[in-house]
């Protein structure tokens, strides 16, 4: 089984504020949260995100399971299906909400990987990084 918080930010813990970008043509604050549940086989993340693309709450509950299945809650709508891969740092959750499906996916990086970024395609889509709200000790 795999370990979620290998898919995220060097440095993110429960309760770490985080500053939300997403990239207009350059990378813009565009909200904040952070992970209120954080651990091996589980993450809950809450937020709220104003850009021209989509304005509001950003709550996101997962899951993973045995066997590659996942449970997902996506601003609250539970997925009826779910399942997830990896491939090298990057996690992928393919999820069905009803007749939508959507690939959520968590990747570190940035400079030091102590950014997570996170990506919602399908029916809607959003692209973001989640930053430290202050900056790491350095070390």
């Amino acid at each position: 089984m795999v370990d979620f918080r290998n898919f995220i930010g060097k440095g993110t813990a429960s309760g770490t504020p985080l500053n939300i970008f997403a990239q207009v043509v350059f990378f813009v604050n565009v909200g904040g949260g952070e992970f209120v549940d954080l651990g091996p086989q589980q993450a809950a993340f809450k937020g709220k995100i104003d850009t021209v693309f989509y304005k509001g709450d950003l709550s996101l509950t997962l899951k993973l399971l045995e066997g590659g299945k996942a449970e997902i809650n996506l601003n609250g709508s539970k997925a009826t299906q779910a399942t997830y891969t990896t491939s090298g740092s990057k996690l992928s959750i393919e999820a069905k909400f009803g007749a939508h499906e959507q690939v959520i996916s968590f990747e570190p990086g940035g400079k030091g990987n102590v950014e997570t970024y996170l990506s919602v395609t399908g029916s809607k889509s959003i692209n973001v990084h989640l930053a430290p709200g202050t900056k790491p000790a350095v070390s």
